[in-house]
């Protein structure tokens, strides 16, 4: 069966996006296998930082925007409406009490002026939040398709997203067509949340490991050991267990080491303060937001790739990390936690090491250990390696999402089973 004649369209609350390059990745993915793709950004992205696959692949031009302006998003939404108020296609969709928030945040009347295109066989929208604002443009007959969410992690393990949206994910779990987690562990949350088992698929956000070179960083007793971690400077990362365990890992070991951290974020200035008051700085050095380019070189350099993720306060928390994949892929040992879906990813001392969350105690006595060859870290390498390019290969990924949507184009009731 030719697949030429699916159409999706992507529903993003943001994008594009430096920390999302797994939405981008796949929307080429799907492209490259010849779907037919627009996109609906409800705010428009980071075009500082831009990832050379939305040039590229043109999906800039691809993308309606429905809000330029992200600090004063409802101000920009109707000065984009201008005039065009008083088109009566336009005006019935300002009726608060029939559309609810879609209508009251100006989205659905400005959705009716921007986009041309409104059928689709698939309707894919990247975390729970756009999956129920995408479900409520349905109802309100703006964009027709099946709809078909993503779960990654915040969206619903914030206590927020779930007080906020509890009876609106219930809505939504049977309205989709289906149901995508990226890992096991929140295709279980999806069924306790009360999501029908036979409607979900688990597909997973890889890599393409064939973009990078792996090879083995062998640690060099004359040189500084180098710790990299790349992410935003968010709770849920854990940087600043990280920088407490570089304290702890100071007074353990004589041998030189440094810790380089990439990435901002509204931690940022914090963690510089932690570090100053810990009498850090010349251990961790703090390159900002870098581009592909500039972290690839950071990268190559690194003996170890360290990400102690944890819960956040407000019950935020991970999918499976893209980075630790890209770091495994790269021949990089890498450092993690039993956080999320990531012993999917890695399973202790086998692919890698994971500590328990919130304990820079066990990281600095994880570092040790690496740092002191206490490990066959050529075995532990290779299986890394051999993980991601099986169970997260990125094709692999793909060819399952497009093999789904191409089954199931002109069917009532999803057939998933062959695709688990």
């Amino acid at each position: 069966m030719g697949n030429q004649q699916v159409t999706v369209l992507y529903f993003l609350n943001r994008f594009p996006l430096p920390s999302e390059t797994f939405v981008i990745d796949q929307i080429c993915g799907l492209l490259d296998r010849g779907i037919e793709i627009e996109i609906i950004s409800l705010i428009k992205g980071d075009y500082k930082n831009l990832h050379e696959k939305v040039i590229e692949y043109g999906l800039d031009k691809k993308t309606t925007y429905l809000s330029e302006d992200t600090s004063r998003k409802l101000i920009s939404r109707a000065t984009s409406l201008g005039l065009s108020l008083f088109n009566p296609r336009i005006f019935k969709y300002l009726n608060w009490s029939k559309y609810g928030s879609v209508s009251k945040n100006l989205l659905l009347p400005l959705l009716e002026k921007k986009k041309q295109k409104r059928e689709f066989d698939f309707i894919i929208a990247h975390f729970g939040t756009a999956g129920v604002t995408a479900m409520k443009m349905i109802d309100a007959g703006s964009i027709k398709g099946k709809l078909l969410p993503v779960f990654h992690g915040a969206d619903i393990s914030k206590k927020k997203n779930l007080e906020a949206h509890e009876l609106e994910y219930r809505e939504l779990f049977k309205k989709s067509f289906a149901l995508l987690p990226i890992s096991e562990l929140w295709k279980r949350k999806l069924i306790a949340l009360g999501a029908e088992k036979n409607k979900i698929m688990v597909n997973r956000m890889g890599i393409d490991s064939s973009r990078f070179n792996f090879f083995e960083h062998d640690i060099n007793e004359d040189q500084s050991f180098r710790i990299v971690t790349v992410g935003r400077m968010v709770e849920k990362k854990g940087i600043d267990d990280a920088i407490e365990a570089m304290s702890r890992l100071k007074q353990k070991t004589s041998k030189n080491f440094v810790y380089e951290i990439v990435g901002g974020g509204p931690l940022f200035e914090n963690m510089k303060q932690k570090v100053k008051r810990l009498q850090l700085s010349n251990i961790v050095k703090f390159h900002g937001v870098q581009t592909q380019k500039g972290v690839k070189k950071l990268l190559s350099k690194a003996d170890i790739f360290l990400l102690p993720s944890k819960t956040a306060s407000d019950g935020d928390m991970e999918g499976i990390p893209v980075s630790l994949m890209e770091s495994m892929s790269s021949g990089i040992v890498t450092v993690s936690t039993f956080h999320s879906g990531i012993p999917e990813l890695i399973v202790h001392e086998k692919e890698g090491f994971l500590v328990p969350e919130r304990s820079p105690e066990d990281i600095a006595e994880q570092l040790f250990r690496i740092i002191n060859n206490q490990y066959d870290l050529s075995t532990i390498r290779k299986n890394a390696l051999e993980k991601v390019q099986g169970e997260f290969n990125q094709n692999q990924t793909y060819e399952q999402l497009n093999a789904f949507l191409v089954a199931n184009k002109s069917q009532s009731s999803p057939s998933i089973q062959n695709f688990l």
